[in-house]
Order: C-alpha cells, then structure tokens, then sequence
C-alpha cells in the first residue's frame, strides 16, 4: 500500500532548510571610521551588500587577528528592512600560508644578504690595502734616512712619495667609511625583513578571523551593515604649541594629536575621532583597605585588589560613544581652506572626544602623523617667577583659564616667544574650564641671583667652657634686574628656615623688604614677593636669621 506523507510534516521538514541554509554573502568592506584612545582604537569597517529574501549570512572576511571579541558590535542603516539576529567571530588555522607573500620576502631577503655579504668582503679588502699602505709608509720612515747616507732623494721624489700614500690613505679611509654605512643600512634592512618573515610565517599569522553576522531580511533589498571591535595596535598622544604676544597680552595654545598605529589595517579616508577615555583601564574605584600599623616583618607582598568593568559592559559604552561620534564625523574639510581646519569638541561622560573635521589617512607603520586637534586664544597677564635658591633663572609664565570644552591631557609644549622658538615647557592634565600656569619657559634677560653675605658661628665659651649650643648667623641678598625694554611683574619665592625637632631654634632677624605672603599656600616658611621693575631696574633684598641648635647635633640643610 502506497502511504502519503502529510502536507504540514513536508512543511516541518522544509521549514528548518531555509534557516539552515542561509544565503552567503563576502562583504567587500573597508575601514570607515576610528575612534583613537590613548593605548588601544575602535575600529568600524563598512560594507554595502545586497540581501536575499529569508535568512542571511554576511561574513567579515580576514580581519585582523588582536580584535578583542567582547567588544564587537554590529548595526544596520535604519531603511535597511532587515532584522538583525547574530554575530559572531570565527577562528580558523590556515592549513597553508600564503607562499607568493612569502617567497616574495625570501628573495629579498636573500638580495639583502647578497648585498651584505659584498660589502663585507669589501669591507676585508679596504682593511688589507690599509695594512699594505702602512707598510709602505712605515717603510719609507726607516729606509729614506739610511738611503740619505748614501743618495739624497730628490725634492720632486719625496714630494711624489709623500702625495701618493696621503692620496691613497685617504681614498682608502673614504672606501671604509662608504662600506661601513652601507653595511649598517643593509643590516638594519635584513633586520626588518626578517621580523616581517617571522610575523607572516609564524603561528599568529596562521589564525583567520572572520566576523559572521545573521540576517532576516523579508525582500530581496540593500544593506549598509557595520560592524566595529576594539584593538590594540594604534594610540595617540598629545602635543602643544604656545604662541606668546606680548602686545595683545595673550597667548594662542594650539593642540595637536600625535597619531600612529601597527594594527594591520591601512586606513584610507577615514573619520577619524580622538577620546581621552582609557577603555582597556578599569572603572571601579579600588578597594579600601584598613590602615594596620605593626612591627615591621618581611613578608611576600600581595596582589593588589583592582576594580576592573566588565568586558561586555565596556563594550556597550564603547558602542554607543561611537555612535554618537558617526553621526557627527562627516564633516568634509573645504576644498582650499585658507586657515587649518581643527577638530569639534564633544564631552562624552567621563571623556572629551575630537572629532577631525576631514578625512585622513593614515599608514599601519607607526611612523608619526601630525594632527591638529583644536586651538583657543588665553587672555594672558604675563609674569615672571623665580626661585632662585633652587635656580637661578627667572620663568615666564601666566595664570590662564582652560576653555570650557577643552580637556588637555599631560604633554610638552613647544614655546615661541613672538615668533621664535625658544625651547619647550610643560602642561598637567587640565580639566574643562580649570585655571592653570602656563609656563613659557626660561628668560635670560631677566637676571636673578641669591649670594651668602655672612655666616659667623658663635662658640660662646665660659669659663674656658664651650657653651652647650652653637648659634649660627646667616645673612643673604637676592638680587633681580631686569633686561627687558618694558616693565615685567616679578613673583619672588623664597625659603625660610623651618626646625622640625625641639632642640633647633631658628629666628628671622632682619629684612629689607617685607613679603607679601608668608607661608604661601599654607606651604611653611616660603616667602612671596611681588615686584614691579621697570627696564634696566634692580631690586635687592636681604635678610638673616641666626639658628641655635646642640654643639654636637648635625643639622641637615645647613
């Protein structure tokens, strides 16, 4: 008897092969955008793809192999239609390498060797032409006086001997020199090419990384899909120009982003975006210990407990920084812009995020790229501050007021003093709106200089007897000129004598001009003065104190 199947157990059976076997599409897709933090980079690749009707499978094919899998997100444009349903990256083990690539290094490498082998036996023969021509030359030193006993050589023959081996040392001396550069460039080369053999034909680059992302889609239609995940391999560091104008009173602070990366990818106008935020640190505050004091006893030191955000967690924060940083990178740079095209500003939670105003470029090398960032005009009351017991130098400075959606991380900062270079300075990490010292470094034409005038120890016997205490009198000039065609402001610091034990008595006794802060900053003992000077003015100031401490105790910082 012929048995018939029923029509919802063929449905069953069908239904699951079209979720089974999903169409597959390789992505064509290229690097769109970066978000830079300072030790690592968010990386979103971008691929146009046509979708069939039903289940969908898009594969990121070869990418780079120190993605971080926890951080990878996946989205769709908003007119796509389709339904996103998973991603997930894949690994594999290349059963074969790419022999081209390789054979490819190989022979240069051997072309290097080659070429380094030439100059090294060139390098061998220079030496012994050198050895001959020491022999001639000492040869001539003995021979000539015993051949002037019995002939005198004629003017033209020394001459002729004493030009031919200056010639030839010289010429050989040149040879070495010449083989010697190419041997180190040749080496330096064989060098790199090996480390780039090793990286390709080593383990790590026999593991394949794709990124499989399943879609529903209900008609046949276009999809724009990207997918992003944090890598290590590129980073970015601050940089600092300041621009002084004595005449305006003000001070044009121009930050710039040095940026390099190695990751594998090569980045090819791209939106490129700068964040302050350190993903790969965690976000916890770390653990509070009590404070146990006991006898002292070595012991194994403990791990440090450490907060850490969860990888999954710092995913998401990533993801949605980066949107919405996507949605505001397409600003084009115009096409002849006659003024540098600076970087938008955006507070990001904890964060500031740069947004580079054009496309950019940039090599997987590590080699440097010079990126402006931003720039601001500070309003600027310049002055000079010194402290001469530590440096005889006066530092021009100012107290300037960050702008309000500015973050300046801790760098160097180059200094032009109306238009000159004239060295290089320094900057903390400044918040948004903060007030900081912008120092401009070093003026040698204002002179500043601290001088001992007297020291008397007084020994005060009775009776033939030394008195139990020694009492010192110190007496001391500060001195500062000022060279400048205009009138500068002067902030003066100075020390003063501070006992920290009972048995020290230290006692101002005298001084020329009074302070206008003591204890500045609740720092004990330090003295401030404000000056004025006009050009080729001098001021001095002097003061002395006496220090009455045991006969027999030995006072550090005397």
């Amino acid at each position: 008897m012929k048995k018939t199947i029923p029509l919802s157990v063929i449905c069953f059976l069908v239904m699951p092969l079209t979720v089974i076997f999903a169409s597959e599409i390789i992505a064509d897709s290229k690097v769109a955008g970066v978000m830079i933090y300072p030790d690592s980079v968010l990386v979103t690749r971008q691929a146009q793809v046509k979708l069939n009707p039903g289940s969908n499978k898009v594969i990121f094919a070869d990418i780079i192999p120190e993605v971080d899998e926890n951080s990878l997100k996946v989205s769709l444009n908003e007119n796509s239609g389709a339904k996103l349903l998973s991603a997930q990256v894949k690994q594999e083990y290349l059963e074969q390498i790419p022999s081209e690539q390789i054979q490819k290094l190989k022979d240069q490498i051997q072309v290097v060797e080659d070429d380094l082998r030439r100059e090294q036996n060139l390098r061998g023969l220079l030496g012994e032409e050198k050895n001959y021509l020491d022999s001639i030359r000492f040869f001539s030193q003995g021979q000539l006086p015993k051949d002037l006993v019995t002939k005198t050589p004629t003017p033209a023959e020394l001459d002729a001997m004493l030009k031919f081996l200056d010639a030839k040392l010289k010429e050989n001396y040149a040879a070495v020199m010449e083989a010697d550069l190419k041997t180190r460039e040749l080496t330096n080369k064989l060098q790199a090419l090996r480390m780039e053999f090793s990286k390709i034909a080593g383990g790590v680059q026999k593991l394949k990384r794709s990124v499989e992302v399943e879609l529903d889609a209900a008609k046949g239609q276009a999809a724009m899909v990207s997918i992003s995940f944090l890598v290590r391999g590129a980073s970015w560091q601050p940089l600092y120009d300041a621009r002084a104008n004595f005449e305006k009173s003000e001070v044009e602070l121009i930050s710039y982003a040095n940026v390099k990366q190695n990751t594998g990818d090569d980045w090819k106008d791209v939106d490129l975006a700068l964040s302050t935020a350190r993903p790969s640190v965690g976000g916890n505050m770390p653990y509070v210990e009590p404070w146990f004091l006991r006898p002292f006893q070595p012991r194994v030191l403990r791990e440090q407990k450490s907060g850490f955000m969860g990888k999954m967690k710092m995913a998401s924060e990533i993801g949605s920084q980066y949107e919405a940083y996507s949605d505001s990178a397409n600003v084009a740079m115009p096409a002849a812009a006659p003024q540098v095209a600076y970087a938008t500003p955006q507070e990001k939670g904890i964060a500031v995020v740069y947004t580079i105003s054009h496309k950019v470029s940039i090599k997987p090398d590590g080699t440097d790229n010079k990126l402006p960032v931003s720039t601001q005009m500070l309003k600027a009351d310049f002055e000079y501050s010194a402290y001469p017991r530590a440096a005889a130098t006066a530092f021009l400075g100012s107290r300037v007021v960050n702008a309000k959606d500015l973050q300046l991380l801790s760098a160097r900062v180059n200094v032009f003093l109306e238009g000159d270079f004239v060295g290089t300075s320094s900057i903390p990490n400044i918040g948004p709106g903060e007030e900081f010292d912008l120092y401009l470094g070093a003026d040698e034409n204002v002179k500043v200089k601290r001088e001992l005038l007297e020291k008397k120890v007084d020994e005060t016997l009775i009776a033939n007897i030394a008195s139990p205490n020694r009492k010192t009198n110190f007496k001391y000039k500060i001195t500062v000129e000022n060279y400048k065609s205009r009138k500068i402001k002067v902030k003066l610091f100075e020390a003063m004598p501070i006992p920290q034990d009972d048995r020290i008595k230290a006692k101002i006794e005298k001084v020329s001009l009074e302070p206008k802060i003591k204890d500045w900053k609740d720092r004990k003992g330090v003295w401030l003065w404000d000056l004025e000077l006009n050009p080729g003015q001098k001021q001095e100031i002097t003061y002395s104190f006496t220090v009455d401490h045991p006969r027999d105790m030995q006072v550090e910082g005397l």
